[in-house]
């Protein structure tokens, strides 16, 4: 059964946005009769990135989760739980959906909330490989889950169907081309060119770890190009890192990269693995659950990745981890294009199928 309207909720970070936005343009392109619409919270990060995908999301008033807040702000992050949820029936009563497809953020709490008040058929997305507070919340009222890995902690084994994280179907381009649009100038040495993704919000000591491995021996001729959020234009680090701006459109940095080092989200890590390009995962240890060493673990399963623990390893560690994926999978000519067109297709189609099945089987 194929729904007339659907609405998508996503919030928080990019990795809960980025893959709902990516199955939003999907269903556009393949079924342009079907209304899509999104629902967020109001953070400034959010807005950020739906606006830099061109995207108009129903905004409620919800900044991120009352449990973890400061003792200060704890009151009125309930007190926006609460008032969300009425917004978001208002969202549910002007766009009339006949699904919701939950990607995660607090604000899908209030989208569930709202949906299975009015009845409307949820089916919750679960992007990490251990199962957040929303989607237990969604699944125990009546949600049917999909998930991005086989593994998604603590949910048993057939009580989720894996479908893989949605991910964009970024365009090929040239290195020369990619260069032009992240750096002022030609990238020097002629090595590798490592990207070092720090996550939406931004990792500090991920940025500082590379930045001292840059100037290791060996690495003299690599290049390192760090997102870094606390820069407004491409600087060079020590030794041969480079920062540049917090970027949404990964394509020219995908289409450079011939290593890439990323924190532990499940989104990035679908995109890095659907690119072929061979990763470092440094997973951030104090995440809940420690679900992205989690992540990293079913991502490692599939090869071309190697999991280094900065609580517990040291640079000697790291860069022996670089140069090993350097010398089992050494630059190459890669059809980014295609890659991850079929890998936004595949994934798409895995998770509209499990839609439609559901609200077949609720006729």
């Amino acid at each position: 059964m194929i729904p007339e309207s659907v609405l998508l909720s996503s919030g928080g970070t990019g990795g809960h946005i980025l893959p709902a936005a990516a199955f939003g343009r999907w269903i556009n392109q393949r079924y342009p009769a079907v209304r899509v619409g999104y629902i967020s919270g109001r953070r400034p990060v959010e807005l950020e990135i739906y606006r830099s995908l061109k995207i108009e999301p129903l905004i409620i008033d919800i900044e991120g989760s009352p449990f973890g807040a400061p003792p200060g702000k704890r009151l009125l992050r309930w007190r926006d739980m609460f008032r969300s949820f009425g917004q978001a029936g208002r969202c549910m009563r002007r766009d009339t959906p006949n699904l919701l497809v939950a990607f995660g953020g607090y604000v899908s709490a209030a989208a569930v909330f709202s949906a299975r008040a009015r009845r409307i058929p949820i089916v919750a997305h679960e992007q990490n490989a251990l199962a957040g507070k929303v989607t237990i919340f969604a699944r125990a009222l009546g949600a049917r889950v999909a998930t991005g890995w086989n593994r998604c902690d603590p949910l048993r084994p057939g009580s989720f169907t894996p479908v893989g994280v949605p991910v964009r179907a970024l365009p090929g381009m040239s290195r020369e081309d990619a260069v032009r649009k992240l750096l002022p100038g030609p990238l020097e040495g002629g090595g590798p060119v490592v990207a070092v993704m720090t996550g939406s919000l931004g990792s500090g000591s991920l940025a500082r770890i590379i930045s001292g491995l840059s100037g290791m021996k060996g690495f003299d001729s690599w290049n390192f190009i760090i997102i870094d959020p606390n820069v407004d234009r491409p600087e060079m680090a020590a030794g041969n890192a480079i920062h540049i701006p917090r970027l949404w459109d990964i394509a020219p940095l995908f289409n450079l990269a011939d290593i890439l080092i990323t924190r532990g989200g499940a989104s990035t890590l679908a995109e890095a693995d659907a690119s072929g390009i061979p990763t470092v995962v440094i997973p951030w240890r104090r995440a809940a659950g420690d679900h992205q060493m989690k992540n990293a673990v079913e991502m490692a399963r599939g090869g071309r990745a190697e999991i280094f623990d900065e609580t517990a390893g040291d640079p000697a560690e790291l860069a022996e981890k670089l140069l090993n994926l350097c010398r089992h999978y050494p630059p190459a000519e890669k059809d980014i294009g295609k890659r991850m067109y079929n890998a936004s297709i595949n994934v798409c189609e895995r998770l509209w199928d499990f839609c439609c099945a559901f609200l077949e089987g609720r006729d």
